[in-house]
């Protein structure tokens, strides 16, 4: 029985440290919650209706000014922001859109956390496809397990949430002649100082026909000025305003002249699809992961509308002299065919998703009808500090804390109780915590405890000590 008991009291006495230590000391959890909304589903019909009825008003094209505005500027960066890997660099990219900060691309979602919705300030009558930037609301519900834990923010949260993404497939590589054909038509007009080109670029897609024109300068001696810098034309076949509803892609062709020659006549075939996808906030940051293969392709008035972009940016980013798309290829990828095309297939990509997530906050800025709606679901992690894991074998760490704590209350209170009770004893009893104590503090044998004597421990065991003095002047002495 004794050892039994010697053996249970040492296991207490060993776990004893890591039981105040997991007790003082909790560990980092994630506490997750579930959470549920609703979005814009880009897929409805009612959506594609609205939107059909919106590109083909009388004012439609004075109606999407601001949005293009707003698209000049932003298709560029979310096209070259989706480009991960840059010649072997492994660079990564932020893109900013409406106060809200995207890890290298949009993935054609909205943000579905308030906290990440971006922009406050009111759209006003800006929405639909005259959308240039604004608040869009959220529309999505913590499901707190208990009423108490509303509310509930712990040292830091971030979500996952499972949304609509619409992305696009994007294969670029050398023309093939025996289909396609792209041909450029160059007219100078002389000037007082300089020379003035007109080129018109015309791409020819399986027999569909797109031309696109542009214009460059030259100086007034007649030598061309993107012989110094560059001219890449990029037409989008078929044309988009001549594309019907049974087309499921369509083709970028591009060139480069002058620097930018690197770049042999190219087709980037384009197939737009609405898919699903898991998107993380965390850190102020919107990553998003597709999950699955393609869900279905955007009825047509979408699918238009994201070819509409991609050909609205492919002449608005040549400039007089220069064009940034070919200044971004010589920079990462003009020694490699190989990496070149993935660069451009991934440019392409980027702006497809931006232009959806533009055109989604433009429809979601002043609310979204019910008949529009598609629900998500997802979960809240909220960082917190705690003791609990997957097993229950915590509570033991608990009862030795418990038992020990309680033992040497009872074991103290019980000395109390024998002070009073032998009053007069003046016997040191080493397992009298109170007698430990006074030990500890008074001292008053050191002298009579041959520590230094090599048989001093032999002889320190025959030395008999006892209490002198009463209350707290009671000290411990040999005798």
């Amino acid at each position: 029985m004794l050892s039994v008991l010697t053996l249970v009291v040492s296991a207490m006495v060993a776990y004893l440290s890591s039981s105040w230590s997991t007790f003082l000391l909790p560990t980092v959890v994630q506490w997750p919650v579930p959470m549920f909304g609703t979005e814009l589903d880009l897929g409805s019909i009612a959506f594609v209706s609205q939107l059909s009825t919106d590109l083909n008003a009388q004012q439609a094209i004075t109606a999407q000014v601001p949005g293009f505005q707003t698209i000049d500027v932003l298709t560029l960066l979310s096209g070259i922001a989706a480009v991960d890997d840059q010649s072997g660099m492994q660079t990564s990219s932020m893109f900013s859109f409406n106060g809200v900060s995207y890890n290298r691309s949009t993935g054609g979602v909205l943000p579905a956390i308030e906290d990440y919705s971006g922009s406050s300030n009111p759209p006003g009558s800006a929405v639909g496809l005259e959308f240039s930037g604004g608040r869009v609301p959220v529309n999505t519900n913590v499901d707190w397990p208990n009423r108490r834990d509303n509310g509930t923010t712990g040292i830091a949260q971030n979500y996952t949430v499972t949304q609509q993404g619409l992305t696009a497939d994007v294969s670029c590589q050398p023309i093939d002649r025996s289909q396609n054909s792209f041909n450029v038509t160059t007219t100078p007009t002389q000037g007082p100082l300089v020379t003035f080109l007109t080129h018109v670029a015309v791409a020819n897609c399986s027999g569909n026909l797109n031309a696109q024109p542009y214009f460059t300068v030259t100086n007034v001696s007649g030598q061309d000025a993107i012989a110094i810098e560059g001219f890449i034309p990029t037409v989008v076949c078929p044309d988009p305003n001549s594309m019907t509803s049974d087309l499921y892609k369509f083709d970028v062709f591009m060139s480069g002249v002058g620097d930018y020659n690197f770049l042999q006549t190219t087709v980037c075939e384009v197939v737009p699809y609405l898919t699903t996808v898991n998107v993380t906030y965390n850190g102020g940051i919107i990553s998003v992961d597709r999950i699955g293969a393609s869900t279905s392709s955007p009825d047509f008035p979408l699918f238009q509308y994201i070819a509409t972009v991609m050909a609205y940016q492919a002449t608005t980013s040549q400039a007089m002299i220069t064009n940034p798309i070919g200044n971004f290829l010589t920079a990462y990828g003009a020694s490699n065919v190989s990496v070149m095309h993935s660069e451009l297939e991934d440019y392409w990509r980027g702006i497809a998703e931006f232009a959806s997530t533009q055109l989604r906050s433009g429809y979601s800025a002043s609310g979204v009808p019910s008949d529009m709606t598609r629900p998500t679901n997802g979960t809240m992690y909220i960082t917190t500090y705690g003791w609990k894991s997957k097993t229950y074998t915590y509570i033991l760490l608990l009862v030795v804390i418990t038992v020990i704590w309680g033992a040497t209350v009872l074991a103290a209170g019980w000395s109390l109780i024998q002070e009073q009770i032998h009053a007069s004893d003046p016997s040191f009893d080493f397992s009298n915590p109170i007698h430990l104590a006074i030990v500890a503090y008074r001292g008053g044998c050191e002298s009579q405890l041959h520590n230094g004597d090599k048989n001093g421990v032999y002889i320190s065991e025959d030395t008999t000590v006892r209490f002198e003095g009463e209350g707290i002047n009671k000290r411990l002495v040999t005798g």
